[in-house]
């Protein structure tokens, strides 16, 4: 049987084809990008930024930080200036964004260390906010701080100082609590043992319900929670002011049985 050569060697049309380089611009970006091209002005670089909005929000986000209006603005100056150099047949528009937003990490870290705070807790605080987001996507609900303590593999005591640390540089305030506890600098806070058994009890009592659980957490401040009111709690718990209500007159029967089985 005689090899039909004709079949082998690819024509010339398919030759220019395959030499032709890749456009790996998403189709997406693809009428913004090209009508900035053409014509370089306000309208047309808000075009391409709305388009890129996702992605701008999505890396601030993840980052966090105590300002996300600075970092989003950063961050907007950023993909403004690595725009004229970004080459279609190089790289798709998203990947190569976001390896020119990586200068917002080092921003975000200096930004936020006006007081000194030592580095390793500035990426510490960043991992916790990360984690945090990432449980709330998955789990449909902000996770625990027992949850936080899991997935992060460290110590409920570790994310308090994180959190006073993430704390400190919001409001100026910096006093963290060191390995044992106590609060260097900042005014002594007696807890009895007594209160962190009861503690400890409703937390336990409250594992199957999550929500409670937060609930819990920032009315007593603990693992370096803030208090919030009731307001606040609701929209960042996604309950109404009554489903908090009703939750907490819940979590009062659990402390009331708390104090007899502990003190009783």
């Amino acid at each position: 049987m005689m090899t039909d050569f004709n079949n082998i060697f690819l024509s010339r049309a398919d030759t220019e084809a395959l030499s032709q380089p890749v456009n790996r611009l998403e189709p997406e970006y693809r009428s913004t990008y090209e009508a900035w091209k053409q014509k370089d002005n306000e309208e047309t670089r808000d075009a391409v930024l709305t388009s890129l909005s996702p992605l701008i929000d999505r890396t601030v986000r993840n980052i966090g930080g105590s300002d996300p209006n600075y970092m989003r603005l950063r961050a907007k100056l950023l993909v403004l200036h690595s725009l004229p150099r970004y080459e279609p047949k190089g790289s798709s528009l998203e990947t190569y964004m976001t390896h020119q937003l990586m200068p917002l990490r080092r921003a975000a870290r200096q930004r936020m260390n006006v007081l000194g705070i030592p580095d390793r807790m500035l990426m510490a605080a960043s991992q916790l906010e990360s984690a945090e987001a990432e449980l709330a996507d998955s789990l449909g609900r902000n996770p625990t701080t027992s949850e936080l303590s899991d997935k992060l593999h460290v110590s409920v005591r570790q994310i308090e100082r994180i959190r006073r640390s993430s704390h400190a540089r919001n409001t100026g305030s910096y006093a963290v609590a060191g390995e044992d506890g106590d609060m260097a600098g900042a005014p002594a806070v007696v807890q009895g043992l007594s209160e962190k058994y009861r503690h400890q009890y409703v937390l336990s009592a409250l594992v199957n319900d999550p929500k409670s659980a937060l609930i819990y957490e920032y009315d007593h401040g603990l693992h370096g929670r803030r208090a919030l009111s009731t307001d606040a709690l609701a929209r960042k718990l996604g309950l109404s002011p009554g489903a908090i209500s009703q939750r907490r007159n819940k979590i009062s029967e659990i402390v009331n049985n708390a104090e007899k089985t502990i003190y009783g």
